[in-house]
């Protein structure tokens, strides 16, 4: 039988019966795995969750909060005379603002990490597009959410306005939905998944995710905390899917880093079956190596 299978007239039939699946199609078996790990470590861990997220809100609470004012002054260069330099400084945060939020940097970053997986065939980076594009969805929607229920003024309004600064609830107007920061959380959401999974990758990720958040403080958008509690939200979201997409580099399931990025193929593996007599059809894929991928993200 094993000889039968490998006939060259058995491979050609297999290299025809190969089809091409869309692209979009291939994103959805990775976007439930990643969700599903991810769902696992908060459910797996709530305590260690809950803890460490109210240990982090104390802090900022305690230690950032309450110096808003002075850290924003100090980032401005208030104290610096030489108003030039702070008008271009001012101007390059603005510029940093307009293309460091979701559609300006967090696309093109997935895009272009996803057209790399694609030049280099490697599944990987397409699973490192995937885990990006997660976190900075996660982060942000819960950023937006807080940020239209707290209700807290920007720098701006207070300056501006003679806002105080405090809580005012749900409110739908521009210059109170400072807490916390949009584009910090969306920008460290891209950026941590691919820092837990590929520092090279990550590390400058995180260099542009720092630029966006100094130009939302410098232009006078956000606190400091604001961004500091933005930050922790991408953390939450970024550690867990960074860490499921780590455990897939060296796995060989059919569709991994080893294998074909852009075409899948359901055909038997070249070696000879474990049992001779078990007939095997053609054109089916290996159980072994689909369930691989499931089982090492669930240990």
């Amino acid at each position: 039988m094993g000889v039968i299978m490998n006939s060259p007239l058995v491979k050609v039939v297999r290299r025809r019966k190969r089809r091409r699946v869309p692209t979009t199609m291939k994103m959805w078996p990775d976007i439930r795995l990643l969700c599903k790990h991810m769902a696992g470590t908060f459910f797996r861990r709530p305590r260690w969750m809950i803890a460490a997220t109210v240990f982090v809100l104390m802090a900022i609470g305690l230690l950032v909060l309450p110096r808003d004012g002075a850290l924003l002054r100090a980032l401005q260069l208030k104290h610096v005379p030489d108003k030039e330099l702070r008008q271009d400084l001012k101007d390059l945060s603005g510029d940093i603002g307009q293309w460091g939020d979701f559609a300006g940097y967090n696309l093109v970053l997935v895009v272009g990490l996803w057209i790399g997986g694609r030049a280099f065939r490697s599944r990987y980076f397409q699973r490192l597009a995937v885990a990006s594009m997660l976190c900075a969805i996660f982060a942000g929607a819960v950023a937006n959410v807080f940020r239209f229920t707290v209700g807290r003024p920007r720098p701006r309004a207070i300056e501006r306005d003679g806002v105080k600064d405090g809580i005012y609830g749900p409110q739908v107007k521009w210059n109170y939905n400072s807490f916390p920061s949009g584009h910090t959380a969306t920008a460290f959401g891209s950026a941590i998944p691919l820092a837990v999974a590929m520092p090279p990758v990550g590390v400058p990720a995180l260099v542009a995710a720092g630029g966006v958040c100094w130009a939302r403080m410098y232009g006078n958008q956000h606190h400091p905390s604001d961004v500091a509690v933005a930050i922790w939200l991408a953390v939450l979201f970024g550690v867990p899917l960074g860490l499921a997409v780590r455990r897939t580099r060296f796995i060989s399931d059919g569709d991994g880093p080893d294998g074909p990025a852009d075409d899948h193929e359901e055909q038997l593996p070249d070696t000879e079956p474990l049992d001779a007599t078990t007939p095997v059809a053609v054109g089916t894929a290996s159980p072994i190596a689909a369930g691989s991928l499931d089982r090492e993200l669930r240990s």
